[in-house]
């Protein structure tokens, strides 16, 4: 069943209240649906699914968030169980399946656990909102050092965008052509220009033929909609790229941007990068 992805229309929501669909012990997953799990325990480790979600699936260069899903109390209570204790499962990783289904994986928090959670039960999701903010000031980031880099494109001679990571610690932006660290004063103070500037980033939905026409870079590949529309993530009148991924609401608000190194390999330019962890 595909989950409706609430992020992809409002980045900002931190919760909402939604259904569970189904809950299975990762053991009992698909070989496809084991390997999204890398990393995550097998054992008392489950992977939940909901009609819908505001949980981030690993993706484009963007890890996935973190929360938790709380159902208010435990279905068939006795008398004798605290029935206002609320079951938590704790979300440690979310991924997408190819069939667009997105699995919360992660492990129930509270003493005691349903063994089977009945169809439709209510539950809220609420995502970790400190980590969603630092991984779309990331995101915003990336997408402003590939506005400064088009429009230094005269001076510097750069390419189009090959490869981009948003992921801390690792994010970086490709780009053909070659770049030296002499190069770095003048990317950062025009990217810092751009962030000055608190230009608004927004979501919207195109045809595939107006992507065609402007020629868009498709480096991060397509999140497809209804009607067949791609979403595309725009800093005001200035750019426009296909992305599945969180943004913050205007440049300004992703914090200083540092071009921490450039460094070259078979002709391509990695400008690695951060923005502070909290602003």
């Amino acid at each position: 069943m595909t989950t409706e992805a609430l992020y992809l229309d409002d980045a900002t929501l931190t919760t909402t209240t939604t259904t569970i669909t189904s809950y299975r012990p990762i053991s009992a997953l698909s070989d496809p649906e084991k390997t999204l799990a890398k990393n995550i325990p097998t054992e008392n480790h489950y992977a939940l699914t909901t009609r819908q979600t505001v949980f981030y699936p690993q993706g484009g260069g963007q890890p996935s968030d973190t929360g938790v899903i709380q159902l208010p109390s435990t279905p068939n209570a006795t008398d004798n169980d605290d029935a206002t204790n609320p079951i938590t499962f704790e979300v440690l990783l979310v991924r997408k399946t190819l069939d667009g289904e997105i699995l919360h994986f992660g492990h129930f928090t509270t003493p005691t656990f349903p063994l089977s959670l009945a169809s439709h039960a209510l539950a809220t999701q609420t995502i970790n909102a400190v980590t969603r903010n630092y991984h779309s000031r990331l995101h915003t980031a990336g997408h402003i050092i590939g506005l400064a880099m088009r429009l230094l494109t005269p001076e510097l001679g750069v390419r189009k965008k090959v490869k981009a990571n948003h992921a801390p610690r690792e994010a970086c932006m490709e780009f053909e052509g070659l770049l030296y660290n002499e190069h770095r004063p003048l990317i950062e103070g025009k990217v810092n220009e751009l962030v000055q500037r608190a230009l608004p980033v927004h979501i919207s939905w195109w045809e595939e033929r107006e992507i065609a026409a402007k020629e868009l870079n498709m480096v991060e590949g397509l999140q497809v909609g209804q009607g067949g529309k791609v979403r595309i993530a725009e800093i005001a009148d200035l750019d426009a790229n296909p992305c599945g991924g969180t943004h913050v609401a205007h440049t300004g608000l992703t914090g200083y941007i540092t071009i921490r190194k450039v460094s070259r390999q078979k002709g391509v330019t990695k400008l690695s990068y951060e923005v502070p962890v909290e602003v």
